[in-house]
């Protein structure tokens, strides 16, 4: 399968997030660039909570229930805007954030980078029909599948999970794959493009816009250098993968920008209270509900800004409150006390999950955070010489000096995370993020791309500040193309597309399917009955027959406990013979076939006891018919039950 084929898929998931622009910029009065960067969450948003709606009302999910909610929505948000102009809550926006002239550059610094780094992360990803050959994505494949049938609220995805998990990834892929009718594979690949090259740089522009004010040449920057990290957002759909994480983060731009407009003293602000407050909690909604660590990391960055803008109203002697408003500055006043409380104890609650080993020294980690890479990843030149010219910048300017402040607090976070062993210390900076790496890299991210675009803007000005404003423009247009070409050939960006290369091939030698396994579970449809249910081995893979072949599992994911007759089947199913008790869980269970695949697992815990004993040896235990083999994977209907 061609990416070619992928184009529907991919283009259901990118609208299925933008259309809310148009209805924003009606109803909210949101300046084109805000409207295209919120539009993201506020489509998330919609997808999860129709999603959770129809499994409240016991009702299978799907496009109805989007397109209600999203009139419900659109609805809302019209009234409100009158009720809010009624009371004068909402300020007219300034001319200069409505003009559509400001979009034009960021879009066309998108279109740079999709165009010059778009075919080295298709190579990367291999095809439409690949996957991750990583631990996570038995879950997440399977999650999808579960969504795309209809079962997709956060609060019910049984029997993958028994307890809430936030769906928003999920749902998302599963909606390309009801209306693209696109393969779970496709529409992963879909979401993964669209966050990369859509959401996350839309984000980003809006931020870098309402904070940093750039010129021409910084505007059309932000699409370049949003790719040119080695940290996100790709790295997260190798690592884990972490989808959920993924679009979480690809999301906090949006929520950063509306805090800082909130938290910003000056006398124009790009939005009105009431429209800020909106997109405030839009956006912190959808980013919660795509994955609380995302949300936790929104809060890590504000924090510190809040206590300086605090610090303002206090030297004023609360003359002057945070935009005009007594009940917003105490509001502030209670995240900065709150957040604190809920960071340790979040940690405290994930401590013990949050043991890691060094795998460096704190000299190199230290190094990684101000050069812009991680991870043992040579750096990108392009990224660490506008990071450093970004950060001499933010010290010499002191309304964005605050910025330090959370890239500290996220640097020393790395730091602990890769180089230090773990002790309480460490553990009050990492735990929240499990002490992964890979995690809080990804956060040092969304501030290290912005600090860049600043560097290169203010080079940029340097050179053009004489200059009449086409042939600036020309020059800016030249910097994007050099700055994409150049990341994309870097040692850091050829080390990361190689990574994904490997982790979304299928060798003979893969972690969760090789090629002879594959074919054996995508041939089920003709071997196996639609209501079919399979006793599998998750370990080898088998549970992923559920997203491939929409046939049910006995087991659906490592770390999700069967049912007690599905457990009896996996230790004892060789047995069916002389063990009366197989056939009575084989009844529970609804089992007719047993998959066996090869005999390597997916590398788990070093202690994990040896599981699924019950389906070894059946090409040569009673009771059993092979009926598809491929290598030395075999499908084996049970017959001993009658």
């Amino acid at each position: 399968m061609a990416w070619a084929e992928a184009v529907p898929a991919i283009l259901v998931a990118a609208l299925a997030l933008l259309w809310p622009a148009p209805a924003l910029v009606v109803a909210l009065r949101l300046p084109p660039l805000a409207a295209m960067a919120i539009a993201a969450p506020v489509g998330i948003l919609v997808l999860v909570t129709s999603a959770a709606a129809a499994g409240f009302a016991g009702q299978p999910w799907g496009w109805p229930w989007v397109a209600g909610l999203a009139a419900i929505l659109v609805v809302g948000l019209v009234a409100a805007r009158r009720l809010a102009h009624r009371n004068r809550i909402a300020a007219d926006l300034p001319a200069g954030h409505r003009s559509p002239r400001i979009l034009a550059p960021y879009l066309a610094g998108m279109a740079i980078a999709t165009g010059l780094v778009g075919g080295s992360v298709l190579d990367a990803l291999g095809g439409p029909l690949t996957f991750a050959q990583r631990y996570d994505n038995v879950f997440h494949l399977n999650a999808i599948h579960l969504a795309s049938m209809g079962h997709a609220s956060s609060f019910d995805l049984s029997p993958l999970t028994h307890n809430f998990y936030p769906a928003a990834w999920h749902d998302w892929a599963a909606f390309v794959v009801q209306v693209a009718g696109a393969d779970v594979r496709t529409a992963t690949h879909a979401g993964t493009l669209v966050v990369a090259f859509l959401v996350w740089p839309l984000g980003l522009a809006w931020f870098v816009e309402t904070v940093l004010s750039p010129g021409m040449a910084g505007r059309l920057a932000v699409g370049p250098l949003a790719l040119a990290s080695v940290s996100f957002p790709l790295t997260l759909a190798g690592w884990g993968p972490l989808y959920p994480n993924m679009l979480g983060l690809a999301l906090v731009p949006v929520v950063l920008a509306a805090g800082w407009d909130l938290l910003d003293r000056r006398e124009t602000p790009a939005l009105g209270l009431g429209s800020g407050l909106t997109v405030a909690v839009l956006a912190g909604a959808a980013v919660a509900l795509s994955h609380p660590n995302a949300a936790l990391s929104a809060g890590l960055v504000l924090w510190p800004i809040a206590i300086v803008a605090l610090v303002g109203v206090a030297r004023s002697r609360g003359r002057a409150p945070l935009r005009g408003s007594r009940l917003w500055t105490l509001a502030v006043a209670g995240f900065v006390v709150v957040f604190p409380v809920a960071w340790v104890v979040m940690g405290n609650s994930i401590a013990a999950g949050s043991i890691r080993w060094p795998f460096t020294t704190p000299d190199v980690a230290l190094a990684e955070v101000l050069t812009g890479t991680s991870l043992l990843h040579p750096a990108v030149p392009v990224l660490t010489i506008g990071l450093v010219a970004g950060l001499v910048v933010l010290c010499f300017v002191p309304r964005l000096r605050v910025l330090l402040a959370p890239f500290a607090l996220v640097g020393v976070a790395y730091v602990g995370a890769a180089a230090l062993e773990t002790s309480p210390g460490v553990l009050l900076f990492t735990a929240p993020y499990y002490s992964d790496p890979y995690r809080i890299a990804a956060v040092l991210a969304l501030l290290t791309v912005p600090f860049a675009v600043l560097g290169w803007d203010r080079v940029a000005t340097l050179l053009t500040d004489r200059l009449p404003t086409r042939a600036a423009t020309v020059l800016g247009v030249v910097l994007a193309v050099g700055l994409a070409t150049t990341a994309t050939a870097s040692g850091g960006l050829r080390m990361l597309y190689g990574e994904l290369r490997a982790d979304y091939s299928v060798p003979a030698d893969a972690r969760i399917l090789n090629p002879d396994e594959l074919a054996l579970i995508e041939r089920l449809p003709t071997t196996t009955q639609p209501d079919d249910v399979l006793v599998v081995n998750a370990w080898q893979g088998g549970a992923l027959a559920y997203a491939f072949a929409d046939r049910r599992v006995t087991d659906w994911y490592m770390n999700t406990p069967p049912s007690e007759a599905a457990q009896y089947l996996h230790d004892n199913l060789n047995e069916v013979a002389t063990d009366p008790a197989v056939c009575a869980a084989l009844a529970e269970t609804g089992a007719r076939y047993a998959l066996v695949l090869d005999p390597f697992e997916i590398p788990g815990p070093a202690d994990r006891e040896p599981t699924h004993l019950g389906l070894r040896g059946l090409d040569t235990a009673p009771g059993f018919e092979r009926v598809d083999a491929e290598g030395t994977s075999a499908l084996y209907l049970i017959t001993a039950c009658g």
